[in-house]
């Protein structure tokens, strides 16, 4: 058995409300309750009240060089509208007999919602519609507005699953090329998704495998 003195890097630290989201606790920002990290040998514990964890004996690293220990938030027990605003996943170095100390921040975030379809390109291509590119600009004018994450959705029907891909993709680097040349105040966070009205791709919707 390990000594818990000796032997045992303790792990604590605290999950928190990062209100202006530069990853570090400022003395306004409370701690965040129930939220669950997880090691990666499966150890888990919960925030308290106050944001506050404790993982005791978390890793017993290598006597002579010590260990990596990894730590993950579980995003899924985050209140409801918080995101990361911190690494999700995040590593240090552990000694023997030495505790570790990490934190997590996480807040609220607006949300900006884009849905396309087909009918904003061109015919089986990826070339969007010349009557829908003033709509990008109208998209970066609202993201300048607070710090916002985009939700780029594609609603897919019978269009081939790799054009829908191509299509999401070039819209993103579209997107993002144009909000660095504004060079605005906070880093921009894409979040493409696909819906299919058949629930999936038509050749994996009749039952027929790729």
């Amino acid at each position: 058995m390990p000594d818990p003195t000796f032997d045992c890097t303790d792990v604590t630290g605290k999950v928190f409300d990062d209100f202006n989201r530069n990853g570090y606790q400022d003395s306004d920002e409370v701690g965040l309750p129930g939220v669950r990290v997880v090691t990666a040998r499966g150890l888990a514990a919960k925030t308290d009240s106050h944001g506050r964890y404790h993982i005791t004996c978390a890793i017993t690293p290598n006597e002579s060089r010590g260990s990596n220990f990894v730590l993950k938030l579980d995003d899924r027990t985050l209140p409801s509208g918080f995101r990361m605003s911190t690494r999700p996943v995040q590593v240090q170095r552990a000694t023997r007999g030495k505790a570790l100390r990490i934190n997590f921040g996480a807040s609220i975030h607006r949300v900006v919602g884009l849905d396309i379809a087909d009918a904003v390109f061109e015919p089986g291509t990826l070339e969007m519609r010349s009557q829908w590119r003033p709509r990008i600009d109208l998209l970066l004018e609202e993201l300048q507005i607070s710090p916002a994450v985009l939700r780029l959705s594609y609603v897919a029907d019978v269009e081939a699953e790799s054009l829908v891909e191509g299509r999401l993709t070039m819209l993103k680097d579209e997107i993002m090329a144009a909000w660095q040349e504004l060079n605005c105040c906070y880093e921009l966070v894409i979040e493409p998704e696909i819906f299919w009205r058949l629930g999936a791709p038509p050749v994996k919707a009749k039952g027929v495998d790729r």
